[in-house]
């Protein structure tokens, strides 16, 4: 195609992805496909396809070089999916963020379902750090037992978006019925989120790289954590907020042990040391992510705690570590 002149430039990586990916999903035949978008939205690869639903997940700091450096600029760009009558759930959302989407969303005449309006909550408790609930229709008689088995107080917004979807779905004539909508929340896994490897001492992933993303970890610290010794393996990319994530995770380390992932755009575990190394009570500098988890692993004793965190790559990197590692212990 570039030597026909179709196109005026090669295409970059995630474009080729997800070119692949919609010939993947178009010869499976697939019932549903849930594309996320890349980075944005409005100039998003994705951001083809006119959806049978969007939805907008709630909106803080992230990819602020591409995206515009206030929430309104960074709100814009992600409300570019919303497409002509198009049915778009919102999530809860920053006030400045919320009057955005809603803006655009009348524009283009999408009826707007918003859980946080629409929905109510009761018994809400935690088990085992998993969020359970019963959510019923304000005003309906539609109720449905929420129990995600991914870890996180904040699941149970993720969940309760993933329901107004399937609400939309129904109402639009598709076949999804209330069990398949608690089973399909009970059954979700999310790799790198929160998740947990193993117990005694507890070894979690978790891929949090942004303010929203630190938050929400941090508040998982707190309330389940909070007492006990957690060594944080960390390392991060040079586009993140580091100041403002570490600042946020690190009050909850007994020590962070600074690494980098192998990735051109990783800031080195000396350079992150020097940058973030005032918001940890003791810290240590491993150049290889491998060496750094196997030496929070032989400091950590049964009741401790191992988190990695900051990047995504660092996640995925280390997962693969880690399958490795159990596949020589089982021989």
């Amino acid at each position: 195609m570039l030597a026909e002149g179709k196109l005026r430039a090669h295409p970059t990586y995630f474009e080729c992805v997800t070119a692949v990916a919609f010939e993947a999903f178009a010869r499976e035949r697939v019932d549903f496909a849930v594309i996320e978008v890349g980075l944005g939205g409005r100039l998003d690869a994705t951001n083809i396809i006119t959806p049978v639903v969007s939805v907008v997940t709630r909106i803080d700091f992230d990819h602020e070089n591409f995206l515009g450096h206030s929430l309104l600029e960074i709100t814009g760009e992600k409300a570019g999916i919303l497409k002509h009558g198009v049915p778009a759930v919102i999530a809860e959302q920053y006030p400045e963020a919320r009057e955005v989407l809603l803006q655009r969303a009348a524009e283009l005449y999408c009826p707007v379902t918003e859980p946080a309006a629409v929905f109510q909550v009761e018994n809400e408790r935690m088990e085992d750090g998993c969020v359970r609930a019963t959510v019923s229709e304000l005003g309906g008689v539609r109720s449905y037992e929420l129990k995600p088995q991914l870890r996180g107080q904040f699941q149970l917004k993720n969940a309760m978006n993933a329901l107004a979807v399937a609400q939309v779905l129904q109402d639009r004539g598709y076949q999804v019925s209330s069990g398949n909508i608690e089973r399909g929340i009970g059954t979700a896994e999310w790799p790198g989120r929160l998740e947990r490897l193993q117990e005694r001492p507890d070894v979690y992933l978790d891929g949090a790289h942004n303010p929203g993303a630190a938050r929400e970890l941090a508040r998982f610290l707190e309330d389940n954590f909070h007492g006990r010794k957690v060594f944080m393996v960390f390392g991060a990319m040079r586009d993140k907020a580091v100041d403002e994530v570490t600042g946020m995770l690190f009050p909850h380390a007994y020590e962070v042990l600074f690494t980098a992932p192998r990735n051109p755009r990783a800031i080195s575990a000396e350079q992150l040391a020097e940058m973030a190394g005032h918001h940890a009570g003791k810290y240590s500098v491993h150049a290889d992510a491998e060496e750094a988890m196997e030496a929070a692993l032989a400091k950590a004793g049964t009741k401790d705690a191992v988190f990695i965190t900051g990047s995504l790559y660092l996640v995925g990197q280390l997962r693969h570590a880690w399958k490795g590692r159990r596949k020589v212990a089982s021989k």
